[in-house]
């Protein structure tokens, strides 16, 4: 029975490997700015792979209905996991400019790097331009009488669970 519980990995594995590779052809034929959208759509071609991998692994053993019911949530769960990690790598290009900036203070180490070396390598104003743009070209906000609102949609949505879920776990 243990190899047949390392068998059933193969599962989400297949899913995390359909996901990534929707993911590299969409990034290459999709124009720019719906990174969301296409990740979106490659995780959900990830998760039905995973399912129809564990479906066709499942009916080879004599579990029963629960015991299928069990391992299909499990590793459904553990596809929805890897993928949420996968999500999280690609979406870590806000986190790397903070690493490139420490890396910067770090080399100049212990002298002091200047603010205006660091406001010129990265402009403030550039870098708000072109996420401006990203929320504009993938219709998450739009601009009216010179102000920005935020379209109702599933990042909305997302933003609204985040904010509910930093505030039940964090209380702040």
């Amino acid at each position: 029975m243990p190899d047949t519980v390392l068998i059933l990995l193969l599962a989400p594995l297949a899913g995390l490997l359909a996901d990534a590779l929707l993911q590299i052809v969409l990034a290459r034929v999709v124009p720019g700015g719906a990174h969301l959208r296409t990740q979106f759509l490659s995780f959900g071609f990830g998760l039905v792979i995973t399912v129809l991998v564990l479906a066709g692994l499942l009916w080879q053993y004599p579990f029963a209905r629960g015991d299928r019911a069990g391992y299909l949530l499990l590793h459904v769960i553990v596809y929805v996991c890897f993928g949420f990690c996968f999500f999280n790598m690609i979406n870590a290009n806000v986190s790397s400019l903070r690493v490139r900036m420490l890396k910067e203070y770090l080399s100049h180490d212990p002298k002091p790097l200047p603010d205006a070396i660091i406001f010129q390598r990265y402009p403030a104003r550039e870098i708000l331009q072109a996420r401006i743009a990203r929320l504009r070209s993938g219709r998450q906000i739009y601009i009216s009488s010179g102000r920005y609102y935020v379209r109702r949609g599933v990042v909305t949505l997302i933003g609204r669970f985040f904010a509910a879920l930093r505030r039940l776990l964090l209380r702040a």
